[in-house]
C-alpha cells in the first residue's frame, strides 16, 4: 500500500477541519516538495475541484503522476474536450488514471470514447468513484468492473469492508484507492473542537478517542490504521506541509487494532458517514 495526495484543498475551501481556506501558492509548493521527498508521487484531483488542476500544472515536477475525475454531467460528446483541457491545465502528456466522478453519468457511448482516448495513450487506467457498496452492486449488475475504483472508508465507515467489496475488487485485480480516511478531518479534531451538531455521535467518537488514549497514540496515527491489505492507495489530504509531515511520520507504523477493536468503531449511520448529509444535522 502507498499514499496518494488528494488535492481538493488546492482548488476549494474544503474540509470540515480546514480553518485556513484554499491552500496558498507558497504552501502548495511546500506540500509538493515534501510529498516528492516522501515518494508520494501520485496526485488525485478532479475537474470539479475548482482551479486545482491549473494550480498543479504550475508547480508539479515530472516526478508526479496524476489521476483526475470527469466533471459531473460530462457526456460522450464533451469528454474528449474535457480530457484535453485537463491535460493542458495539468501540463501532462497523459493521465495515470481517469475516473467518472459520478457513476450515474455512465453511458456506453461515453465509456467507448474514454477507451478510444485510452488506446491513444492519453489515459492510463479507467475507473469510477463510488460512494456506497450498493452503487458498486448496481454498476456490476450491468458492467464489468473497471481497472480502478475509488471509494470512501475509515475506521467508522467500514461499509465496503463488511460488504465484501474490498475482497471482490482485489480478486478482480482492480486497483483500489480509498479516500476520506480522516472523514474530512473530523476524526483528527480534538473532542472539544468537534462541532456541536455531531454530539449525537459521541459514542462513536468516544470509542475512537478511548482507543487513541489506550495505545498512547495520536488520533492521526489511529485514524490512518484503516490500511486494509486490499487497498492499493490511501488518498490523504492536507492543508499544510506541517500536516503532511505529521502524516508521513506516522505512516507505516505497525497496526494496533485487532478485529474486535475494529468492529467496535464501526458505524452504520449514513448521516455521519456521508459528508454530503452533514448539512442536515
Amino acid at each position: 500500500m502507498k499514499l496518494a495526495l488528494g488535492t481538493a484543498q488546492f482548488g476549494l475551501d474544503y474540509g470540515i477541519s480546514n480553518t485556513v481556506g484554499k491552500v496558498s501558492d507558497h504552501e502548495l509548493q511546500q506540500i509538493l516538495r515534501l510529498a516528492d521527498e516522501a515518494e508520494i508521487r501520485l496526485l488525485d484531483t478532479a475537474q470539479a475541484y475548482g482551479d486545482a488542476e491549473s494550480r498543479l500544472g504550475q508547480f508539479i515536477s515530472n516526478n508526479f503522476q496524476v489521476i483526475s475525475k470527469l466533471a459531473p454531467g460530462t457526456t460522450a460528446a464533451t469528454a474528449r474536450t474535457a480530457v484535453l483541457h485537463s491535460l493542458n491545465q495539468l501540463k501532462q502528456p497523459s493521465l495515470y488514471g481517469l475516473m467518472l466522478h459520478r457513476t450515474q453519468d455512465y453511458s456506453a457511448e461515453l465509456w467507448q470514447e474514454l477507451q478510444r482516448m485510452q488506446s491513444a495513450g492519453l489515459i492510463g487506467k479507467l475507473g469510477i468513484s463510488v460512494y456506497t457498496p450498493e452503487e458498486l452492486d448496481e454498476w456490476y449488475a450491468h458492467n464489468p468492473l473497471p481497472s480502478l475504483v475509488q471509494l470512501p472508508a475509515n475506521l467508522l465507515d467500514q461499509r465496503f469492508l463488511r460488504s465484501g467489496w474490498l475482497d471482490r475488487l482485489k480478486d478482480a485485480q482492480c486497483e483500489i484507492h480509498v479516500r476520506s480516511v480522516f472523514l474530512q478531518g473530523l476524526l483528527l479534531m480534538p473532542p472539544a473542537q468537534r462541532p456541536p451538531r455531531f454530539s449525537r455521535f459521541n459514542a462513536n467518537f468516544g470509542a475512537f478517542d478511548t482507543l487513541a488514549q489506550q495505545y498512547g497514540r495520536l488520533t492521526l496515527a489511529l485514524a490512518i490504521q484503516y490500511a486494509m491489505p486490499q487497498i492499493d492507495r490511501l488518498v490523504i489530504g492536507c492543508c499544510s506541509a506541517t500536516e503532511l509531515s505529521d502524516i508521513v511520520k506516522v505512516w507505516q507504523q505497525t497496526p494496533v487494532l485487532n478485529a474486535t477493536e475494529l468492529a467496535s468503531l464501526m458505524s452504520d449511520d449514513i448521516q455521519l458517514l456521508n459528508p454530503a448529509l452533514w448539512g442536515q444535522l
